[in-house]
């Protein structure tokens, strides 16, 4: 049991910058600068190679609330005792810069692993923000999840190696995360959709 929270204690300063994010490219001074990292280009197919929801502000965004969220934990990590005994990363003894970097480092993973699904998204012609529907619907409401999380499991080598049995639980508590993070979102007027 202690496993798990600590699995789940490691993953929340990824949830919390994911959730700062998305509010951050939605406040209304930051919507008016906010732009698509294709320039609105399309791919040979005539149809956009992102789409209007991957900004440049979401891509910055999302390494800066990491960096933050990661010096937040690891902080707490270093002061609480109940903490510490939760920290994977021994974060813990992280400087300020090294909490920084690796948190941003983190955070780029995430955003970055998003930008493939996008495009063949796209390709598939479906808008930004929406799903299909059947099973390519399913299957991309799962991927919707995933991505981000296996793009966090590559950076984490970054100051992390985790075992295989390690990596498996941040997978599927990740994606399991992440989904219950859209759900709760989408339940408080957040979101247009759940997945």
């Amino acid at each position: 049991m202690k496993d798990l929270v600590a699995y789940l204690w490691i993953l929340m300063p990824i949830v919390m910058a994911a959730v700062c994010n998305m509010l951050w490219v939605r406040l209304p001074f930051v919507r008016r600068i906010n732009r698509p990292m294709d320039g609105n280009r399309c791919w040979t197919d005539g149809r956009p190679l992102l789409g209007s929801h991957k900004t440049w502000l979401g891509l910055v965004g999302m390494p800066a609330w990491s960096a933050v969220w990661m010096l937040i934990f690891s902080s707490l990590n270093a002061r609480l005792s109940w903490a510490s005994s939760l920290d994977l990363f021994a974060s813990a003894r992280w400087d300020l810069p090294e909490a920084l970097v690796n948190g941003a480092v983190w955070g780029t993973g995430y955003v970055l692993a998003e930008l493939p699904n996008s495009f063949v998204k796209r390709r598939l012609q479906i808008g930004p923000g929406q799903t299909a529907r059947g099973l390519k619907g399913i299957a991309f409401i799962f991927c919707d999840q995933a991505d981000s999380v296996v793009g966090c499991l590559v950076t984490m080598h970054y100051f992390y190696q985790p075992s295989l049995a390690e990596l498996l639980m941040l997978f599927v508590l990740g994606t399991a995360i992440h989904y219950l993070t859209n759900v709760l979102l989408y339940l408080l007027g957040l979101k247009k959709q759940m997945g």
